[in-house]
Parts: C-alpha cells; structure tokens; sequence
C-alpha cells in the first residue's frame, strides 16, 4: 500500500494560507505557487511537545542548496533546490496545536 501523504492544505488550511501569503508579500511568486500543492511528508523528530515542525520533501542536508525564510515570528521556512521542503514551528502553544492536529490526521515522524 502506497504512504499517503495528506495536502497541506486539508489539515492546516489556515497556516497554508499564511504562508502563501508570506511568499506573495516577499514577491516569491515561485514559491507561492507551490503552497496549495504541499504534502505533508512528516513530523520534525525532535520529540518536543510544543514544536510544531514538519517536513514537505525529503533532502539531504547540503547548506549550499538550502535557503531560509523567517517566517513571521512564529518559525522559518526552509526551500531545498526551489521546493518548499521543511517548515519550522519554533515551540510554542501554536506549535502544539500544529504538532496535535497533524497526530490527529496519522502524521507521525
């Protein structure tokens, strides 16, 4: 049976859009485009309750090819190769309620 791995924008439509939003305001139009299609691959492996953190394409470590956007002051978003790859929720109550709701739809690490 294949993985399935759920559109962001079914589970957390509201940060979906939030962060479109961010890409359009920051005239990454490349980016923003990409957002209604993101799959949610899995949860960050820290183990933190409160971190919301989650991945959206699997990479390999390679700070030549990665580049960081603070996303309003709630985490960053991390672009590998111009794919919107790993979206960090810095821990917080937002980052539990992001870090439950995506348990609640089997998103696991």
């Amino acid at each position: 049976m294949e993985n399935y791995n759920p559109l962001l924008i079914d589970v957390l439509p509201y940060l979906t859009n939030r962060i479109k939003d961010y890409f359009i305001s920051k005239s990454r139009f490349d980016l923003a485009n990409q957002v209604d299609n993101l799959r949610i691959k899995g949860l960050c492996e820290c183990g933190e309750p409160d971190c919301g953190s989650f991945y959206l394409i699997e990479y390999e470590e390679n700070e030549e090819k990665l580049e960081g956007f603070p996303f309003e002051e709630i985490g960053t978003i991390e672009v590998y190769e111009g794919r919107i790859g790993f979206i960090e929720i810095f821990p917080s109550d937002f980052g539990y309620e992001i870090r439950t709701t995506l348990k609640k739809n089997n998103i696991s690490y």
